[in-house]
């Protein structure tokens, strides 16, 4: 299965725009990403979610660790609603792909980019927006 950037940016928004530090996937707006007969869906919610918390993205906010999936013998999932929380690294990463220019270069030039190569391109993409925006505002 291959990242989609669009899944991931759109999770990231919901997640952002939650009045509260934690979240949990059976909110408004997560919910249907994961909730419901189609494997393909769970399937896919649960790869984009592994490779957030691989990368440091998001983790747990209890001292239960993992994001509330385990793995079954027939290849299906349990999931165990907890509460999760974006990381530091997490919140940086999101402001970077909603930086000017950042996503659309992500999805044109980088496309093929494994999961720790995303994210140091996102961080590199948005430090490059961030000192174009900064030189505008010194000149």
């Amino acid at each position: 299965m291959r990242i989609d950037f669009q899944y991931i940016k759109d999770f990231l928004d919901v997640v952002l725009d939650h009045d509260h530090p934690d979240f949990k996937i059976n909110q408004e707006g997560i919910k249907p990403l994961w909730d419901g007969d189609d494997k393909e869906r769970i399937n896919k919610f649960v790869f984009h979610m592994e490779i957030l918390e691989d990368q440091g993205l998001i983790e747990s906010s209890t001292s239960s660790p993992g994001v509330g999936f385990t793995r079954m013998g027939d290849g299906g999932f349990s999931v165990s609603i907890k509460p999760l929380r974006l990381t530091a690294q997490g919140h940086q990463f999101a402001a970077d792909l909603a930086k000017p220019g950042v996503f659309e270069q992500l999805k044109t030039s980088f496309k093929d980019a494994g999961p720790a190569e995303t994210v140091k391109i996102v961080f590199a993409l948005g430090k490059k927006a961030l000192e174009k925006r900064l030189g505008s505002f010194l000149e």
